[in-house]
């Protein structure tokens, strides 16, 4: 009678093998895993670890601390003194190095994690696949690799380790019928081979396309399905949050601005670590009124509270509020929360007339009013350098600097993104155009000095210098179409005709409503908006561009790469 070990089963206690529901051997281990090709088992006795045939014989007279199956011929070996190797199927092993730990082969592959706690792949022959070496690698699936770099962020690699698509993500997994899961500071979403989103949305969770369609949840535990362009095909629960609750929440948001624009104003979160008197001494507060104010902010999880210690400390949110972090949020809080608000009281008529909102409450626009003083202009500058350093920190790697040799970031604040790109390209040179008030406060990096020059200049007027390239780093979103076509075609003068138009912009999508409320405070403020895709492409032909690329740099951040029409 013939056996086939692709019918055997493993028994209930786990310490036999079945074939038709009958034992297919006398002895019982403390332990047996499932046959796999050639036919062998990992088992555990009273000596050791080891593999079987289908009688149960013993493959080879070594023992070891654990065994695994057999993969593409191949067995991981967990040995008696904590080293890992693969064996063959004549029980004879496939290389002499020691690892602290193997995996499974899989795609002619194997991963693996040296003696550094280093992980690579080996290749079918047991040799190292490739020099470079990770904090983390995954399996091998249809050619394509995760590895995750020193920094925690993870790409595909090819089986020669070179890198498939040069996009970094948080998370991220191998491809399923074309598309992987892959995961952002604002969550998972499905990307292509070029690593790619295939869809602007973000989600709690993703599972992998099947047959065109995934199942996600959304931000507020909704589960629907969608299709490859991320629109939802049937919806298949509701939201998990109580509606009441949530709008409720949503009308008294303001309890949560001006709880930390006070917290800001009496230095609260520069005052952590301390205890309630400690905070009150150096806020200037009654033991009372600091306790009432780190309560709220321990709800709003800005701070931590140890009930043994009884000593409150920053959360990442509290650091970002602290006055002198290089990232610090408190001068947004403070200029965002002493001019938007008055100018979202007046949404609804701004809304009516298509125009901003801060004319109705200050009598002159948003920008004069900026301008005209100097305290809430520094405040102003200082938030719009944590945000330029956050989002921009990559921007070289998506502006060849290289092709270029003078480069105009026009408006561009204190120069945070034009000192970046020069920096990354020593032999660019650079020109920062803002207006005079802005220009008193840029100070020029001594290393940069003779590269890189700050001119004022008017954003309505031609401007005073020309380039191969002008950034223009979310300067659009502040006005409406009529006066952005203006800013082009000054751009298009200042640029040579083989020059590159760099935006630096959010995009709205039909598919996702991310956006909207930015949207409307823009509306409120500066009478500008946010833009789609679609809306930048019009406006840029108007202008006399033709768009060549987009990427997207974060969730908020997209480049829109142009040219001059031919």
């Amino acid at each position: 009678m013939t056996i086939n070990w692709r019918e055997t089963t493993v028994s209930e206690d786990e310490t036999h093998h079945l074939w038709k529901e009958k034992p297919l051997y006398s002895k019982r281990f403390v332990s047996v895993l499932k046959f796999h090709s050639p036919g062998l088992a990992p088992v555990l006795d009273e000596s050791g670890a080891y593999h079987i045939n289908i009688r149960g014989e013993s493959l080879c007279p070594q023992r070891y601390f654990r065994t695994f199956g057999f993969y593409e011929g191949k067995a991981a070996i967990e040995s008696g003194d904590g080293g890992w190797f693969h064996i063959s199927s004549d029980g004879s092993r496939l290389y002499p190095e020691h690892y602290r730990w193997c995996g499974n082969f899989q795609g002619d592959h194997c991963t693996v994690r040296d003696t550094s706690g280093r992980y690579f792949h080996l290749n079918n022959h047991g040799k190292p696949a490739y020099a470079a070496r990770w904090r983390y690698a995954g399996d091998f699936r249809d050619g394509m690799a995760v590895v995750q770099n020193d920094e925690g962020m993870h790409s595909h690699i090819h089986p020669d380790g070179e890198l498939i698509h040069q996009k970094w993500f948080s998370d991220l997994d191998v491809f399923h019928k074309g598309l992987a899961r892959a995961r952002d500071k604002e969550g998972w979403f499905h990307v292509n081979r070029n690593g790619t989103p295939v869809y602007e949305r973000r989600f709690n969770q993703v599972e992998p396309f099947y047959n065109g369609q995934a199942r996600v949840e959304t931000s507020d535990g909704a589960l629907r399905i969608i299709n490859e362009q991320g629109k939802t095909l049937t919806q298949l629960r509701s939201s998990q949050q109580d509606p009441l609750h949530t709008v409720s929440r949503d009308i008294v948001g303001y309890w949560r601005t001006y709880t930390i624009y006070a917290a800001v104003q009496l230095k609260i979160f520069d005052a952590l670590p301390g205890a309630i008197p400690q905070v009150a001494g150096k806020s200037s507060l009654s033991e009372d009124s600091a306790k009432r104010i780190l309560r709220a902010l321990w709800e709003m999880n800005l701070i931590h509270y140890d009930g043994e210690t009884k000593v409150y400390s920053n959360l990442a949110g509290g650091e970002l509020l602290k006055r002198n972090e290089a990232y610090s949020l408190a001068p947004a809080s403070i200029s965002f929360t002493e001019t938007h608000v008055s100018s979202w009281e007046l949404l609804a008529a701004s809304l009516q007339t298509g125009k901003s909102a801060f004319l109705g409450c200050k009598d002159k626009d948003w920008f004069q009013n900026l301008y005209q003083n100097q305290d809430y202009m520094k405040e102003y500058q200082k938030a719009m350098d944590t945000y330029a350093l956050h989002d921009y920190r990559e921007i070289a790697e998506f502006i060849d600097g290289g092709k270029h040799r003078k480069v105009i970031d026009a408006g561009g604040g204190k120069g945070t993104v034009i000192k970046n790109l020069l920096t990354a390209y020593p032999r660019l040179c650079g020109i920062l155009l803002e207006r005079p008030e802005v220009v008193e406060q840029i100070s020029v990096p001594q290393e940069l000095a003779d590269r890189f020059t700050v001119k004022s200049f008017d954003l309505f007027s031609p401007w005073p210098e020309s380039g191969d390239a002008v950034i223009l780093a979310r300067v659009l979103h502040d006005w409406d179409d009529e006066h952005a076509l203006r800013i082009l075609k000054f751009a298009k003068e200042s640029l040579s005709s083989d020059g590159t138009l760099y935006l630096f912009e959010l995009l709205l999508s039909e598919e996702s409503p991310d956006g909207g409320l930015l949207d409307l405070n823009m509306l409120a403020t500066t009478g500008g908006r946010e833009r789609s895709y679609e809306a930048f492409s019009e406006l840029l032909a108007s202008a006399g561009f033709v768009v060549y690329e987009k990427h997207s740099l974060s969730s908020v951040v997209n480049l829109i790469i142009t040219g001059l029409r031919k």
